[in-house]
């Protein structure tokens, strides 16, 4: 055991998040923590690191142990990637000034040279057995890894939010840690960088708990799965699909003792009314003795919880009539960004029903791709002729609404005509009487997500565009939007980086790689 909790409680304001969570982890584990939004993961992470105080419990953890966790937010400064990087070496850095200054009393002639030499050779010994001789080394590993390495030389306050944060993680992986806590690591990460960071966590001999909604990188990593629900917190065996099936079979499980208990309350009930009638008409206490008695079998039972049941968030979606064979026409396509040219030129063709992945690495142009099919953006070269009676829907990456000051109830009223209708379809979509009133600007993202998506699905489509439609949301919202799309009829095009929703969902991909867009059918490398 490396860390311990013991019956932990920790409560937001007056509202309880969990209470009696228990968990340890073990040398070289790696455990996946899985769980609704809100339901406490980024806070056990933090509870686990010391970053925030218990409110009940304890938290005991191996002497010395050494626990990295990704920053949220980044210090703003002018230091360049590779320095801060460097410099969060702290021991090393240290150490490697204790050396530098051995080696100058060297040339003294008034020092004892064999203890100057002794001590050299113990901070020498230490400094190498943490790793400091490949310190650099292992920073250019890792910075290529998560596509930085280009950006080594670039001012922190240069950099996009996308790219600060993975300077976040490259800080937490550059330091030799015992455990590493990593909350949602794949997020703005590309496919290639994902199966990288894979590689660097399955190599190491470190425990690793991860928060993430990539379920395809929680197969790979992990073998144990914590689950936080309701407040508590149960361990699985497996990996997150191995989890899935046995929390599946617990749940049968659950419903079956459920209906059986609730059967036989309602049977005990029944007996005990007769019992009493029975009792009052012929005016027999031994009658209301043997009541008595049932209603304290009743009382001493243990009841069975019914299983957890999330309920649905997201409006199933509305087709049209059919489109035209041919959805899309590209030929000679090519489209430049100031001087940079993405891509082309290129030919290609998207047919009804064909469920098309664009994949990339970040920067190639996937999500241009896209609006350039839809008539957003104009091709600097060639043609793209969209078919007949098509009926587009489309999901941008970045969301844009007429006034983010607007209230939720507001915005649904001038999308309905009807505020009944209104509430009733904000209700469906999981925003209930305490979210009405909210504005929009206060929406967290997958909120967002889920309200573009509730107007997106009001109208009649046949052809569904989405770019990164599972960023910000949950697990469990991820399988709702997959339900949909399993029963859509129409066209399906969409930009992913979520591995198991492409595999799962996807027989073509349109690849964009060194300024060519490819088609192929071949989809294992995902």
């Amino acid at each position: 055991m490396i860390i311990q909790a013991h019956e932990v409680y920790k409560k937001i304001a007056t509202h309880p998040l969990f209470e009696g969570v228990s968990c340890q982890v073990n040398p070289s584990e790696r455990i996946g923590l899985v769980g609704i939004n809100g339901s406490g993961k980024s806070t056990l992470l933090h509870l686990l690191a010391g970053q925030e105080s218990l409110d009940g419990g304890t938290i005991s953890c191996k002497k010395g142990l050494k626990v990295g966790l990704v920053e949220q937010d980044l210090v703003q400064t002018k230091t360049t990637v590779e320095n801060y990087l460097l410099a969060s070496a702290l021991t090393l850095q240290e150490l490697k000034q204790q050396l530098h200054f051995y080696e100058a009393q060297m040339t003294d002639p008034s020092v004892n040279l064999d203890k100057c030499l002794a001590q050299y050779g113990i901070i020498q010994q230490t400094f190498e057995e943490q790793g400091g001789y490949i310190l650099e080394d292992r920073l250019a590993i890792i910075l290529k890894g998560l596509g930085l390495y280009d950006k080594q030389h670039t001012p922190l306050e240069k950099l996009s939010g996308g790219e600060q944060m993975k300077v976040a993680l490259a800080k937490t992986l550059l330091t030799e840690n015992d455990l590493l806590l990593l909350d949602e690591p794949t997020n703005h990460l590309d496919i290639t960088s994902i199966r990288w960071l894979e590689q660097f966590i399955l190599s190491g001999n470190q425990s690793v708990i991860v928060v993430s909604h990539d379920r395809a990188f929680l197969d790979r990593v992990t073998s144990i799965t914590w689950e936080l629900e309701d407040g508590s917190l149960q361990t699985f065996t497996g990996n997150y699909s191995r989890y899935r099936t046995l929390k599946i079979a617990q749940e049968q499980a659950l419903q079956k003792d459920y209906a059986i208990q609730q059967k036989e309350i309602k049977r005990l009930k029944a007996i005990i009314k007769r019992y009493r009638q029975w009792g009052t008409e012929g005016d027999n206490e031994s009658f209301f003795k043997k009541a008595k008695e049932i209603e304290k079998r009743l009382e001493k039972l243990t009841l069975v919880k019914p299983p957890v049941v999330i309920k649905k968030r997201l409006k199933a979606i509305t087709e049209s009539n059919l489109s035209g064979k041919e959805v899309f026409l590209v030929k000679d396509l090519e489209h430049c960004i100031g001087d940079r040219r993405l891509f082309g030129p290129n030919d290609f063709n998207i047919y009804r029903g064909e469920r098309v992945a664009i994949l990339g690495e970040n920067g190639s142009g996937k999500s241009t791709l896209l609006k350039l099919l839809i008539g957003e953006v104009i091709p600097t070269q060639g043609i793209v002729k969209q078919g007949s009676n098509l009926h587009i829907g489309y999901l941008p990456q970045q969301l844009s609404f007429p006034n983010l000051n607007e209230r939720l109830l507001a915005y649904t009223i001038a999308l309905t005509g009807h505020e009944e209708t209104a509430r009733r379809l904000l209700a469906q979509s999981g925003f209930f009487q305490s979210d009405v009133a909210k504005r929009i600007a206060n929406l967290s993202g997958g909120e967002k997500i889920r309200l573009y998506l509730m107007a997106l699905f009001l109208k009649k489509i046949n052809v569904l565009i989405l770019d990164e439609p599972t960023n910000h949301l949950d697990i469990y919202a991820r399988e709702e939007i997959e339900e949909m799309i399993r029963n859509f009829d129409g066209t399906l095009i969409a930009v992913s980086h979520d591995r198991y929703f492409l595999a799962r969902h996807f027989d073509t991909a349109l690849i964009i790689n060194h300024q060519q867009v490819q088609r192929t059918s071949d989809l294992h490398l995902i």
